[in-house]
Formats: C-alpha cells, structure tokens, sequence
C-alpha cells in the first residue's frame, strides 16, 4: 500500500557531495530565491513554504520569498515554473495535485511532470483525514450509512486535488452519494463545514487539526496505514473497514527540469539545513507533517508509487478535469 513507509522519521543529513556543490554554487545574495506556491496565504503548503524560506537564507545567502499564484488547483503556479527561467532562482512547492494526480484526470496537462521538473526536496508528508459536521456521524460506518441514503456534499481545495479523487474514490468503492463542491483553500471549505453548511471533506491533518481539537468538525478516519499520534483516537480508513486509502499528503519543493546540478545541489543542502532548524521543526509538527528522509532520487520513487494509485481511482472513479 502507498504511503505505509511515511511514519515521523526526520531528514539525518545530505549527501557530501550536495553539500560540497553547496558552496561551489553560491548565488549572489541579491537575487531572491522564489518559492511559488498554488495556494492562498496560510494554507499548509504556503505555511510550509514560509517555514523553510525563513530557514534557508541564511545556508544559501540570498533572501528567500514567497510568491502565492492561486489559481486551478496549484496549476497555474506549476505552468509557471516549468515555463520559467532555470536559472536556480524559481522553483515551485508543488503536492499531489499537479505533481502526481492531474495527469490522469487530462489529456491537456499544460506541463510534463516528468519531464519539466526535477526533485530538490520534500517538505513534509502527512495524512488526510475525513472530517464532517458536528452531528451528522461520530464513525465511519456511520457516515457511510446516512451518505448511502443521503446525497452528502464534500469540499475539496480545488477540482482534482487529492481531496476530490479520495472522496470520490470512497463514493465510487463504497456506494455512498456525495456531490463535490471545490473551493479556493481548505481554511474556507472548513470553516463551512464547522458551520454546518457543508457535510464533509478529506483535508490535510494540519489544516483540519485546530478545529478537531476545538470539536467545531469530527474526524472519522485518516489515509495513513495506522492512527497519527497526533489524533490516536481517531482510525485509519482501513482500522475502520475501508481499505485501499493509505493515500499522504505531501508538498515538495521543484525545480525546472534545466536547472543546472550545481544549483539543486545547493538549494538541497539548505533545505537540509533548514530541518534541523528547531523552529522549523517545531512548526512543521504543528502543521501534521512529518519531514521524509529522501533524495531526489528517492523522492521520484515515491512520486511514481504514488501517483500510480491516484491513477487506479482516477479510472475508477472517471473524475476529470474541464478542458
């Protein structure tokens, strides 16, 4: 099962020669390093993003921003870097979305994901978690009892985020009857659902965990292969009778597929760096996330496991994306 790998183990350290290229490739501290992410500020990847930011310009040397270019899902912020200047300065935070899961659901993909990026790091990996209404379930078998004769709608961040193919998943291998209504960011499709105005969705950990704490949602289940320390009472999908959901949640930092060794060496090191940075860790539990210990290498292994699964819902389901 994908994601079975992915408990809270921290990055040990990267390779002797990314460090040395490191140092070899300084850029002029002038020119910002841009981190573009798809979503609005304080979402989790934007929170991910600013985290490491903060952290890394001291290691490379140069002022780190961050650029929010909302739109589609995370796509046009990913069209953007593939299309943009390789030159080490502009790299995108990418996730399941425009990384794993879209290339299944169109044949339009405005970008390769093979071919137009390269892995420099993870930022984190977590669970989604299926959060509902106050009053509508207390379990999973619950929900799926009241979904089966009730159309339930579910939120997600965006047409083909991880969050609509995992609700949709579950509709299509459970027989429940859900309606999917996207929105621009999981802070708002969540306070909706604290509200009562929407049933359900499946979020990252850390953008649902506040509001699970305060008891403003319900968590019924999480994707990974076991609970998450962070919500222990809470099961996983499969604890709770609903296999084939050990589906993470992760956000990665790429680079344009032309962009020299030299230069993804050096920002590897200081995202490197950047875990062992107390703050940075601390504010990466707070989000629900976990840092992975991979290489660009590994992370391509990972991306492909993964996205493979995405792609058996993705047929399952028959979910696409507009043209």
């Amino acid at each position: 099962m994908v994601g079975q790998g992915f408990g809270r183990r921290w990055l040990l350290g990267a390779s002797a020669a990314a460090l040395a290229g490191a140092g070899g490739a300084r850029a002029q501290s002038g020119t910002p390093l841009r981190l573009v992410v798809g979503f609005p500020a304080g979402t989790t990847p934007d929170t991910l993003a600013r985290l490491y930011g903060a952290a890394m310009t001291g290691p490379l040397g140069q002022p780190v921003v961050v650029d929010n270019r909302v739109g589609a899902g995370g796509l046009l912020a990913a069209e953007q870097v593939a299309r943009g200047p390789a030159d080490g300065n502009t790299l995108f935070v990418g996730g399941n979305g425009p990384i794993s899961i879209n290339r299944h659901l169109t044949d339009r993909l405005p970008f390769d994901p093979d071919r137009d990026f390269r892995a420099v790091a993870f930022l984190g990996v977590s669970q989604q978690v299926l959060v509902v209404r106050p009053g509508l379930a207390t379990d999973l078998a619950g929900f799926l009892a009241h979904a089966r004769g009730n159309e339930v709608n579910y939120g997600s961040v965006g047409a083909g985020s991880g969050g609509h193919l995992l609700m949709a998943g579950l509709v299509q291998q459970t027989g429940i009857k859900g309606q999917h209504v996207p929105y621009r960011g999981a802070p708002q499709a969540l306070v909706e659902i604290a509200s009562g105005r929407l049933d359900c969705m499946a979020a990252a950990l850390g953008s649902a965990l506040p509001l699970i704490r305060e008891g403003k949602v319900i968590a019924l289940a999480v994707t990974g292969p076991q609970r998450d320390p962070l919500i222990p009472e809470v099961p996983s999908f499969e604890q709770a009778g609903v296999p084939g959901f050990a589906l993470p949640v992760w956000n990665g930092l790429f680079a344009p597929r032309a962009t020299p060794d030299a230069a993804v060496a050096r920002i590897a090191a200081a995202a490197e760096a950047a875990q062992r940075d107390e703050t940075v860790r601390r504010g990466v539990e707070a989000a629900g996330f976990s840092v992975q210990a991979l290489d660009p290498a590994g992370i391509g292994r990972f991306i492909a496991a993964e996205s493979a699964r995405w792609g058996e819902i993705a047929r399952a389901t028959g979910v696409r994306l507009a043209d």
